[in-house]
């Protein structure tokens, strides 16, 4: 190889051809020019998350086709999409940022209200317990809508793709509702009870497409599974807030 032609990888001092973009022994691709802020960002957006046509194929159906993502995983089509629990780790990011940026002005409104409280509830134990109820709302899930050749992995895909689902709603509640509260004051409880409302159509469309029940079946096991889930959160968030209570005062 003439030297004028020769590439060296800088990971490793392996000599690379011309031809070569990526290096043969330890798999770095080799570039010549200078690296810039945007490409480093973009490396670390690909390595941690996958940030890539993936994010819009897998986020785009998460929204508006409930149930896709699931179905497809249980059926061996997973390269398109991003894993259940990156996504889920991916978007708990944003919405746990989301909540703490706008939690300052919301105790702002109440005078009664203990910030250290808060910021113990809302930052140490929420996202701890959100990690909780997805194997938590799974069980219910497998219990409810147990299918013969489906185990309780499945359920718990669900589980991971639904509370996806919610967190990133909710994101955008929280970004509409905290930096347009002025134009949209007295809206914001609509927009709860609205919130609401889709994540209930949007859990029985997605357990009548994975579960493949009939729509009556599906319905009313979503009652049951609604009760058992809001009471079981109920009393678990009850039981943390009374721990937080007793432990700073």
């Amino acid at each position: 190889m003439n030297d004028s032609t020769a590439k060296i990888c800088k990971n490793c001092g392996f000599h690379l051809e011309t031809t070569h973009h990526f290096c043969p022994n330890c798999g770095q691709e080799h570039k010549e020019r200078v690296i810039y802020f945007k490409e480093f960002f973009i490396d670390f957006l690909g390595d941690y998350f996958t940030f890539d046509s993936k994010i819009i194929r897998s986020v785009k159906p998460l929204l508006v086709n409930p149930g896709f993502l699931t179905s497809e995983y249980l059926d061996g089509r997973r390269v398109r999409y991003i894993p259940p629990l990156r996504m889920y780790i991916f978007i708990s990011i944003f919405f746990f940022l989301m909540l703490s940026s706008s939690k300052d002005p919301i105790q702002l409104d109440g005078e009664n209200l203990d910030a250290a409280f808060f910021d113990a509830y809302f930052d140490i134990w929420m996202p701890r317990l959100f990690f909780f109820l997805l194997p938590l709302f799974a069980f219910f899930t497998y219990f409810l809508f147990r299918q013969k050749g489906r185990y309780y992995l499945s359920s718990f895909i669900f589980s991971v793709h639904f509370h996806a689902f919610v967190l990133l709603l909710f994101t955008v509640y929280i970004f509409i509702t905290s930096y347009f509260s002025q134009a949209m004051y007295g809206v914001n409880q609509w927009m709860l009870i609205a919130c609401g409302l889709i994540v209930e159509v949007y859990l029985l469309v997605a357990l009548k497409r994975v579960f493949d029940k009939k729509w009556f079946s599906t319905w009313l096991r979503l009652i049951f599974l609604n009760v058992l889930y809001i009471v079981s959160v109920a009393v678990i968030f009850l039981a943390i807030a009374v721990l937080i209570y007793k432990t700073q005062y």
